[in-house]
């Protein structure tokens, strides 16, 4: 390209980018050696149908992109082909896929490198034209013959050319970045899945994809300008840093050649600079100010390795190596994480809200969210927090200083799971718990629940054996201490709503395992409760968890909501056999076993917790039965929903088996909750036990909505259901309770005899059973908050 006027200098700093520097990094890979290299694969391995079409096709993408570039060839294709069989291990039937997928990266280097060469030749074209125009005008302006209007109307002609040059160079930079950017992104899948799937870490690659296409030098300079408050710069940055794979977190594939520079950069610039410094700098960038942020993140995750940059102002990565750590995170944040609690106080609130801004997915396993746990375990074993009047129950007075500041650090840090199942599980975890349950937070717990938030979600993901573990934890704290009786007369859930909800939905998917029955997941593992606890019915740890979580009517039906369903399910699953006339049913049967308990669970919880709300003077005694009752009916109410929207939720059933299991659960609703109270009976606040007519009413019921014909007299059946005693009784004269009781075990007897025999396999009536399941659980009311003697780990 021949410029006259156009000075290329100008053009690139008026357009923030220089597209040639960018065509000229791509055009340095050599993709016809890559080919080489795949071809020398491709003839060493036993090919496939499969890889051999895969390998035709690239070759083919190659050969229509190529350039035809010659050069030197610095690959040693057969000793390379050897390592990766002896040194990597690789198999020769791994062979033709891996020669398939370089030649995929050779492909799809040649298609970038024609791409981004032909817009550049139509730029070059673009600003050739315009030069000549620039040239004639300038040439009608040196001859004088103009006016002087049209000499001011030739100058503005030729100022609109030289934007138009401008614009047209910063289209073909845009143009090129994209290239280039999607170039980075194919690539970066392809390699991965060579190191990751095909067992080949295809290091010799690195040195002639052109993947380095933010130079070194361009790395130093964009990272000094975006923290000099230039957005453009700072997103090219964040685009670099986000491209980052789960895989590159864990540390299973390396930085490529720009992310390593980039965040080499970062980490070198920031060194010095002060928190206020950096709040500053990140305040400037808008959008992208999270780039501070995921920049310490990554630099402090320890499975990363990056290159070392001097801390001297221009230099650029060398070729020592450096592993993330927190002593890679700028001075003043190390000081600050590091030093005694009253020193830099402010700096964690500051450090906290940079780190919300950045992105979550690049928090995983790193040193800054140890340190800043660390940081807020310090700060809530201080006397400011310990001894918070609020909390403690003296005063209305609360804590302004520290309080918030724990609760930003906190709600900062929670997206790295690893890290707070570490705190959480760890030495110091119960004392954690302990500072957290214990203060009465302004927010109502809402910062201290994003500990907890995000434990339901990674139930069933990746993260399975975090969850179930941080779960486990904080499980077995909430059962083994008294957070009904808090200081200042408070339950947990009565102060901190919040955060009782949040650890509530992180224990709802392990209910099972809690409650001892069958269908926990795998990863939480025994019952808290030792087994013959659960024989027993004491269940210590079980009955404190479902106590404290019915703290709150929210939680509960969180919690207990999801409890209640799995007791339907277990029900639903005993009458499918029994009408189906399944085999050993004449013994207990563990389903309605299980049901009972969870049931047991559940009512129990919730009376424990409003008998606490009336010895706190929290509610008036006569007012107790009456919420419990509203109580246990929203949770009741919850479960139905559940069940009734339980696609996937219900096992083997689909939409068909909620549907069933959703009109069970209607049909039975009123024997499971009784009456509502009378206001003659509101002073009475016991834990009822389960009586004979109530379970075989529940029976009865449940056949008759399973379609069973139930012969009972006149006036026991209302509106399809059988009706409680009381109603029974406007129906039936001088009717007793035995009376009452005795019609319903007959009826459930004689419908027993007359379906199913009399013979020694027929199905016992499981009325008895399921009483004394129930009545064993909630007989023992309210259990001493203490652990067992050896707690199940």
């Amino acid at each position: 390209m021949h410029l006259r006027y156009l000075r290329v200098l100008g053009l690139v700093a008026k357009a923030g980018g220089n597209p040639w520097s960018v065509n000229k990094t791509l055009q340095r890979g050599r993709p016809a050696q890559i080919s080489a290299l795949a071809q020398a694969f491709h003839d060493a391995g036993h090919s496939t149908g499969e890889a051999e079409a895969s390998f035709a096709e690239a070759r083919r993408r190659f050969e229509a992109a190529w350039n035809r570039e010659t050069g030197d060839h610095p690959i040693n294709d057969a000793a390379e082909v050897q390592r990766a069989t002896k040194t990597l291990g690789v198999q020769a039937t791994q062979l033709p896929q891996i020669a398939a997928d370089l030649e995929s990266v050779a492909a799809v280097l040649a298609e970038a490198q024609r791409a981004s060469a032909k817009r550049i030749a139509v730029l070059e074209a673009q600003l050739e034209g315009t030069d000549h125009r620039i040239g004639e005008l300038r040439h009608l302006l040196d001859e004088g013959r103009l006016s002087a209007t049209s000499e001011r109307g030739t100058v503005d002609a030729i100022h609109n050319l030289e934007r138009q040059a401008t614009s047209d160079t910063a289209e073909a930079l845009h143009d090129v970045d994209n290239v280039r950017e999607i170039y980075s992104k194919v690539l970066q899948r392809l390699m991965t899945k060579l190191r990751v799937e095909d067992g080949y870490d295809a290091a010799v690659v690195d040195t002639v994809d052109g993947r380095d296409s933010l130079t070194r030098e361009q790395a130093e300079r964009d990272v000094h300008a975006a923290l000099a408050g230039d957005q453009d710069a700072a997103k090219r940055v964040n685009a670099v840093l986000n491209s980052i794979t789960a895989e590159q977190l864990s540390g299973q594939v390396p930085l490529t050649p720009e992310q390593a520079s980039v965040l080499s950069q970062l980490q070198a610039q920031q060194h010095g600079m002060a928190v206020y410094q950096l709040y500053n700098a990140a305040q400037l960038l808008g959008d992208q100010k999270g780039m501070l942020a995921n920049s310490w993140q990554l630099m402090s995750n320890p499975a990363i390795l990056f290159p070392k940059t001097d801390l001297e102002p221009g230099s650029v990565p060398g070729d020592e190596m450096v592993r993330g750590d927190a002593a890679q995170l700028p001075e003043e944040i190390q000081s600050t994480l590091a030093s005694p609690l009253a020193d830099f106080a402010l700096h964690p609130a500051t450090i906290a809200e940079i780190m919300r801004s950045g992105n979550p997915a690049l928090q995983k396993n790193t040193e800054l969210d140890r340190a800043m746990l660390r940081k807020a375990s310090a700060m809530m074993n201080s006397p400011s927090w310990t001894k918070d009047p609020a909390s403690k129950g003296d005063s209305n007075t609360r804590d302004i200083f520290f309080t918030p500041l724990v609760a930003s650090v906190l709600t900062a840090v929670s997206p790295d799971h690893q890290a707070v199942h570490e705190a959480l599980i760890g030495s110091g975890g119960d004392e954690m718990l302990d500072r957290i349950t214990h203060h009465l937070w302004p927010d109502n717990g809402k910062g201290a629940a994003t500990l907890f938030n995000w434990i339901e979600g990674a139930a069933r993901g990746p993260e399975v054996q975090l969850a179930a573990e941080t779960a486990r934890a904080y499980g077995q704290y909430i059962g083994t201490h008294d957070l009904l009786h808090l200081p200042g007369h408070h339950t947990l859930g009565s102060v901190n709503p919040d955060l009782v909800r949040a650890m509530a939905r992180g224990l709802a998917p392990y209910v099972n395992n809690i409650a001892g029955v069958e269908g926990g997941l795998t990863e939480f593992g025994r019952p808290l409760d030792k087994l013959d606890s659960g024989e027993t019915g004491t269940m210590r740890i079980a009955k404190g968890i479902f106590a404290v979580l019915s703290t709150d009517t929210e939680a509960s039906k969180i919690f207990s909501g999801r409890a209640q369903s799995q007791a339907l399910l277990f029900e639903n699953a005993y009458a499918q056999d029994l009408l189906s006339h399944a085999p050993h049913l004449d013994s207990y049967n563990a389903n309605l076993g299980s049901a009972m308990t969870l049931r047991g669970l559940v009512d129990l919880g919730i009376h424990n917790a409003v008998e606490a709300d009336v010895e706190n003077q929290q509610l008036a005694a006569d007012a107790a039965r009456r919420a419990e009752y509203d109580q246990r009916k929203a949770v009741y109410d919850t479960s139905l929903k559940i069940v009734s929207t339980g696609v996937g939720f219900i096992p083997e059933g689909g939409a068909l088996g909620s549907a069933v299991i959703s009109v069970l659960g209607g049909a039975i609703e009123n024997d499971v909750l009784g009456p509502a109270p009378l206001a003659s009976t509101l002073h009475e606040h016991t834990m009822p036990l389960m009586s004979t007519g109530r379970v075989d009413r529940e029976i009865l019921d449940a056949l008759i909505a399973s379609g069973q014909h139930v012969p009972l007299p006149e006036g026991y059946l209302t509106t399809g259901q059988i009706g409680d005693p009381d109603l029974v009784a406007t129906f039936v004269p001088n009717l007793t309770a035995d009376q009452y009781d005795h019609t319903l075990n007959q009826a459930l007897r004689d419908f027993y005899a007359q379906n199913f025999g009399v013979g020694r396999d027929r199905p016992i009536i499981p009325d008895q059973d399921m009483m004394n399941r129930y009545n064993l659980i909630v007989a023992n009311s309210n259990p001493t908050q203490q652990p067992d003697p050896k707690p199940e780990k």
